[in-house]
């Protein structure tokens, strides 16, 4: 009866554990959200002054990424600063080096 009362504290201490664990990951996904929310919200106020924003306002790309996390925030990068945005220009790969003959 002893081993089995030992067992029984184990596994209360180690679901304890598992429990903390939880609300650790769940408070440290929501304060990445909230991050990288910001962080959108600024660049998007930032662009919609110089061009336009694809879509949707700051407002609704802040939502989106404190809802969606990383995943929004990296759809939101793509949308706006790579290339399939047709307002970001290709960089020239071309020299221009003069050759002497």
């Amino acid at each position: 009866m002893n081993i089995d009362s030992n067992l029984l504290g184990f596994l209360s201490g180690w679901g304890q554990l598992t429990a903390l664990c939880g609300v650790g990951f769940v408070i440290l996904t929501v304060l990445i959200h909230i991050v990288f929310a910001i962080a959108v919200y600024r660049d998007a106020i930032r662009l919609d002054r110089t061009r336009a924003l694809i879509i949707v306002g700051p407002g609704i790309w802040c939502i989106a990424t404190l809802l969606g996390g990383v995943i929004t925030a990296a759809i939101y990068w793509a949308m706006h600063h790579s290339r399939l945005n047709p307002d970001i220009l290709i960089a020239s790969t071309e020299t221009t080096e003069t050759e002497e003959a």
